[in-house]
C-alpha cells in the first residue's frame, strides 16, 4: 500500500542540551514500545532500535546505507553452496570484559532456534540447518537452500544480535534487569539505567569496533511517550532534541511548516502498509475465486491517493514486497496491478463471482498509527 519515509525531527530549545557537540547527551523521544531487551523474544521496531545501539551483529548497516556491512564479522563468505563461513574480528569484548568470540555467535543463533519464542524473530532462520564452531574466531552456518543471497540481510535483522553466553540463558529468556546489571553489551552504547517504556539512558562504549563507527555525542536519553500528540508537544517545546517514530503525518507537516526551530529530516525507510488475506475466511469458494478477489482488490487500491491524502506525501506507493530504498525493491505489483476498475470487475466475472463481494476488514487502531482507520 505505501512506504514510509524515515522521519526524524530535531528541535532547538534553550534548556535542552544538544548531543551534536560530541559531549552532551542527546535526548530522543519516541512512541515506540520496547517488548524486551532479550533478542529471542523481540521482533518489533521499538526493541530493534534499542538492540542496534547496544548489541553487535555479524553484519549491520552504516547510517544511510541499505547494504549490510561487516560489524562483529571481518567477513562472511560462501565456503560451499550451503555453508556460509564467518570470520569474527579479533579482540572484541563485551562491556563487562567478557570476550566476544565465535562461541558467542553460535550460542546466540542456537538459542534463537531453541527458544523459538512466539513474539521473537526465530522464523527468519527457516533456512538454517545448524551452526558449527570452527575455531575461536570462525563459525559456519549450514543452510538448507544453496546460495542464499538473503543471508547477510537476515543476520542484520532482529534475529542477529550477538549476546554474551556467560550472561544469557541458552533455553529461556533472560530478564531486562539481568542484562542491564551484567553490562552484557558490545554495541556503540551501553545502558546505564533502564525503565521499560519510560526512560532509558545510554552511554558510549569506547571499545566498540563495528560498522556504526565512533559515537558523536555524550550519550543518549530515550524518552517514551504514550501518544503522538505528546511527542509533538515535546519537540515543539524544546524538551527533546529528536523525535523519532512516530508522529502523525499531520503533525509532521505542521512542525515542518510552522515551527522554524524544528528541522524535519526525510529519507527512505522500511515501514510498509499492506493487506493480508486469511485464505480460510476470505470471499470465494475455490482457490481460483479467492485469487480473483485478491487481484481485484490489488486493482482498486489507489496507492497514489493513499500516499497523498492519508499520509501527506510522506509515504510513497508500495509496488513490491520490498520497500523503496532497500535492495530488491521493484515496481512489480504496480506494473501487474495498476489502478483499473474495469480489470477488477473482469477478474471477478471470469472467476464466476457476482458483485458486490463482501469483504470484512480488520485493523489495529494503535500499533500502526492513528491513520490506520483512514
Amino acid at each position: 500500500m505505501g512506504l514510509a519515509a524515515a522521519l526524524a525531527l530535531t528541535g532547538c530549545g534553550s534548556s535542552t542540551p544538544s548531543g551534536g557537540d560530541g559531549k552532551s547527551p542527546l535526548i530522543i523521544g519516541t512512541t515506540d514500545r520496547v517488548s524486551t531487551l532479550d533478542p529471542a523474544a523481540s521482533y518489533d521496531n521499538g526493541s530493534y532500535t534499542v538492540e542496534i545501539q547496544v548489541f553487535q551483529f555479524l553484519y549491520g548497516f552504516k547510517p544511510g546505507d541499505v547494504t549490510p556491512q561487516p560489524d562483529a564479522a571481518e567477513s562472511c563468505e560462501f565456503a560451499e553452496p550451503t555453508v556460509v563461513q564467518c570470520k569474527i574480528k579479533p579482540g572484541l569484548k563485551f562491556a563487562n570484559g567478557h570476550d566476544l568470540t565465535a562461541s558467542d555467535v553460535k550460542f546466540s543463533y542456537d538459542r534463537q532456534v531453541a527458544i523459538e519464542h512466539p513474539n521473537g524473530p526465530a522464523s527468519l532462520l527457516a533456512n538454517l540447518v545448524k551452526v558449527e564452531l570452527v575455531d575461536d574466531l570462525t563459525v559456519d552456518f549450514h543452510l538448507e537452500a544453496a546460495n542464499d543471497q538473503t543471508f547477510l540481510q537476515v543476520v542484520a535483522t532482529p534475529v542477529g544480535p550477538i549476546v554474551d553466553e556467560e550472561v544469557f540463558s541458552a533455553t529461556g529468556l533472560t530478564t531486562d534487569e539481568e542484562i542491564v546489571s551484567a553490562n552484557a553489551f558490545s554495541g556503540p552504547y551501553t545502558i546505564t539505567s533502564f525503565k521499560i517504556n519510560d526512560l532509558i539512558t545510554f552511554a558510549p562504549y569506547a571499545d566498540y569496533n563495528g560498522v556504526q563507527g565512533t559515537v558523536a555525542n555524550g550519550g543518549i536519553t530515550l524518552k517514551t511517550y504514550s501518544e503522538a500528540t505528546n511527542l509533538k508537544l515535546a519537540i515543539a517545546n524544546g524538551e527533546i532534541d529528536v523525535a523519532y517514530r512516530s508522529l502523525t503525518p499531520t503533525d509532521i507537516t505542521d512542525l515542518d511548516k510552522n515551527y522554524p526551530d524544528v528541522t524535519v529530516y526525510k529519507g527512505a525507510g522500511g515501514e510498509i502498509r499492506y493487506m493480508v488475506f486469511n485464505l480460510n475466511t476470505m470471499p470465494g469458494d475455490t482457490p481460483e475465486q479467492k485469487l480473483a478477489v485478491r487481484q481485484a482488490i490489488a486493482s482498486v487500491v489507489d496507492r497514489d491517493e493513499l500516499a497523498e491524502v492519508v499520509y501527506n506525501d510522506l509515504y510513497t506507493p508500495l509496488c513490491s514486497w520490498v520497500p523503496d530504498g532497500q535492495a530488491g525493491a521493484n515496481q512489480a505489483a504496480c506494473d501487474t496491478y495498476p489502478l483499473d476498475l474495469t480489470a477488477a470487475a473482469q477478474y471477478l466475472s471470469d472467476a464466476g463471482l457476482t458483485v458486490p463481494v463482501t469483504l470484512d476488514l480488520q485493523y489495529c487502531p494503535d500499533h500502526y498509527g492513528t491513520t490506520s482507520d483512514q
